[in-house]
């Protein structure tokens, strides 16, 4: 998998925005955001294991409320909303997983590390089982009360072995490459159980687990003592909802959203705590679009909001895993763009993340000026605080942005990838940056008040940038693949030709915005 590159690491110098305007307005709130406040929310966030309405996913919600309504914002602009239908809640309270009297797996509550291990959707269970391997019930060896050993996709091997098998539970190796098991031996990747009739459990193993259950079942049976409590309840998709109100009601307003499950702190403590900060830092600002800002389940809640959102709505920013620490882990910061000639013609310096790329037809193309504005306005904050390593990749969905594309508004993520502690046991406090935090927080905020204020000869020079900057590399790539024979003079041009069409509609947006 490759990495898109499309600005490259910027060290201190003078603006390069399109406008002294953009420049500005990044600077005020990079100068706003407060990154030891928003790194309080994160460690405060980073204590719960949050999935959809839970009990730590409420306390992260009430937390982003208080301090909201502490900051200025009228108790009128902030409400919490119910959401989705009524659904079953979970919440780990402890669990250990014993081989021969050593402990593989092992939490008290649910701020200890190996809380990420115990697949969600768990039940209850206390006592000792024979492990047997996935390939040997394959086979037809009898597994019925006993817990399976394999490797893959939790849900996957659960429905196919351990449910028609009669097993009482799943022990998985699921880490991908970028997980770098062979560095991080100890590091287990949090997933999930489908629903399931009678009780069952299942646990993530880090390679260091995976390899000592292996070895034990080599030549003869080995027996686990298993413990799992579990707190259970309901709950619909709880949202908060917080408003800057514009001057004009009826024009469209940017919508942000950060979700607010999953029990990492980058992923996504450091959307949630980013997310509350830039309101704060942009609640005295007189704007002609309103502002919204919503926090909840992932996808779930912006596809429920969008339904029926009270107001119009003219775009969607989305904050997910954006404050991991660079010099921890060298991940860059990405903006993921609006599908565009460049997921379906991948040209350098364009290319996939391990995420990667989404099929799309050209008739799913759609030119926007918000993809150049993010950029521009990153290479502001790149030159107001870097050095900084930012890209900009080729649409590959997976997050808040697709509700809105999937209604035809614009929509962008910024995000982080690949971190090797992405859904891990290793995604915790430590690992977050308060000065990414506010980086990130910078180049959205200058992008919003730019699009809220109708700012549109910033809009313009911020797409007129961008295509001569796009058209320059389209040349420079055609001419090396033609050279070298990868592609053809005729094949180059259908490119060129399909961005060239792609920026007359981004022009066409700014004249309609």
């Amino acid at each position: 998998a490759w990495l898109f590159v499309l600005a490259c690491s910027a060290p201190p110098r003078a603006t390069t925005a399109p406008t002294d305007r953009l420049a500005t307005r990044a600077a005020e709130v990079h100068a706003a955001f407060r990154p030891d406040a928003a790194l309080e929310t994160v460690r405060y966030v980073d204590r719960f294991f949050r999935v959809r309405g839970n009990e730590g996913y409420q306390k992260t919600l009430e937390r982003v409320q208080t301090e909201l309504l502490r900051g200025g914002f009228d108790r009128a602009d902030v409400r919490r909303l119910e959401l989705g239908p009524e659904r079953p809640t979970w919440t780990p309270r402890a669990a250990r997983l014993t081989l021969n009297g050593a402990p593989l797996i092992a939490f008290e509550d649910e701020t200890e590390v190996d809380r990420a291990t115990l697949l969600v959707g768990s039940d209850p269970f206390h006592g000792e089982l024979e492990v047997v391997r996935a390939e040997d019930v394959r086979e037809g060896l009898d597994a019925r009360g006993k817990v399976i050993l394999g490797e893959g996709s939790p849900r996957a091997l659960f429905e196919e072995l351990v449910a028609p098998s009669g097993a009482v539970g799943l022990l998985v190796r699921n880490l991908e490459p970028y997980h770098a098991p062979d560095r991080y031996p100890e590091s287990a990747q949090f997933g999930y159980l489908p629903e399931h009739e009678t009780p069952a459990f299942g646990f993530s193993l880090s390679d260091a687990d995976h390899r000592a259950l292996r070895v034990a079942t080599e030549t003869e049976a080995a027996r686990v003592r298993v413990d799992i409590e579990v707190a259970r309840g309901s709950s619909r998709a709880t949202a908060l909802e917080a408003r800057i109100p514009g001057r004009d009601p009826d024009a469209g307003a940017i919508v942000f959203v950060a979700h607010a499950d999953e029990p990492g702190a980058n992923d996504n403590a450091s959307g949630v705590a980013t997310l509350a900060e830039l309101a704060l830092a942009l609640r005295e600002r007189s704007m002609r679009r309103t502002l919204v800002f919503l926090w909840g389940q992932e996808m779930e809640v912006s596809r429920a909001w969008l339904e029926a959102p009270p107001v119009p709505v003219a775009a969607g920013l989305v904050l997910d895993m954006v404050g991991i620490d660079p010099e921890e882990t060298g991940a860059p910061f990405l903006i993921e763009r609006m599908p565009d000639p460049g997921a379906i013609w991948l040209r350098p310096p364009d290319a996939h993340t391990e995420w990667g790329a989404t099929e799309l037809r050209e008739e799913d193309l759609r030119g926007h000026f918000l993809d150049d504005l993010l950029a521009a306005s990153a290479r502001v904050v790149a030159a107001l605080d870097g050095p900084w390593r930012w890209r900009t990749n080729p649409f590959e969905g997976g997050s808040d942005h697709v509700p809105f594309l999937d209604r035809g508004l614009p929509a962008a993520l910024g995000w982080h990838f690949t971190d090797d502690a992405y859904h891990t046991t290793r995604d915790r406090f430590d690992r977050v940056s308060g000065r990414e935090m506010r980086r990130v927080a910078a180049v959205f905020g200058a992008a919003a008040i730019t699009m809220a204020s109708d700012d549109r000869e910033t809009l313009r020079a911020a797409l007129d940038a961008g295509e001569r900057r796009r058209m320059r590399e389209l040349r420079e790539t055609a001419s090396i693949w033609v050279r070298e024979g990868r592609s053809t003079q005729a094949e180059e041009a259908r490119v060129r030709d399909a961005w060239r069409s792609w920026y007359d509609e981004a022009r066409r947006s700014v004249d309609a915005w």
